[in-house]
């Protein structure tokens, strides 16, 4: 009976000092919060070739603002503000969103020194808790920018979706495809920015997913895979662009 106690407390023990090694294990957001931020938006370390994908996205959003009249621009993984200029083109609010809060006070002082406010906002807050910013959007049609791949690094993506579609509006996400090409310039992308312990695998939505040091993560999205997605998330598409690297689609989530 003690032996199979010793069994048991020891049992208990390991198991327990299992689940607190997950619990603190860090996640995808803890290395957007932290330094990682810095890293991954930092001009120098975009390869040439996403350069295309991101005046992609921003052209896309331009329109999609004008085509479905929005009146504020909501850019979730905003860090410090690369749609805040197509807000201001459109002629619409912008309301600017990440858990990064460097990057926000980065942003608040571009507004503050810009005399962008009253038209132009910034929150330190959690894309998947909109109770934290909601309040903020200055419109009633609002197009949230889900920029840059930023749905891959999600452990959840379809949450994302659900917790924007309780807001409602228009989402604008931007994808990685899985195609070859795309997989390699994204390897010499999280490479240059200096992410330790490099890993990629098969992605659940027929992409390919990178794993790092630090809990960075980022998947890309097969076609089939990406519209399960959006199934299971209950949005409709509006309309899609892409180019050799992504696609950009427009869903609405009423």
């Amino acid at each position: 009976m003690l032996l199979v106690s010793l069994v048991s407390e020891d049992s208990m023990h390991a198991a327990q000092v299992g689940v607190t090694a997950r619990q603190e294990a860090p996640g995808s957001d803890d290395f957007y919060r932290d330094r990682g931020a810095s890293a991954i938006m930092r001009a120098a370390h975009f390869p040439d070739e996403l350069l295309a994908f991101l005046q992609l996205e921003l052209l896309v959003a331009r329109e999609t603002v004008a085509g479905h009249g929005c009146d504020t621009l909501v850019e979730l993984g905003c860090y410090d503000g690369r749609a805040l200029e197509v807000a201001r083109v459109a002629g619409v609010s912008y309301l600017g969103i990440d858990v990064n809060r460097e990057g926000i006070e980065a942003l608040k002082q571009r507004i503050f020194d810009e005399g962008l406010h009253g038209r132009a906002d910034a929150v330190h807050g959690d894309a998947l808790k909109s109770d934290e910013w909601q309040y903020r959007i200055a419109g009633v049609n609002p197009l949230h920018v889900v920029p840059f791949n930023l749905i891959g690094n999600f452990a959840e993506p379809a949450e994302l979706l659900r917790e924007l579609a309780k807001v409602g509006g228009i989402a604008l996400v931007s994808v990685f495809n899985a195609e070859p090409w795309t997989t390699g310039v994204r390897r010499a992308y999280y490479s240059a920015c200096g992410i330790a312990g490099l890993m990629e695998e098969p992605g659940r939505y027929g992409g390919v997913r990178f794993r790092g040091d630090d809990g960075f993560e980022s998947e890309s999205f097969g076609s089939e895979g990406f519209s399960e997605l959006l199934a299971e998330s209950g949005v409709k598409v509006l309309d899609e662009s892409a180019n050799r690297y992504g696609r950009c689609i427009t869903i609405g989530l009423g």
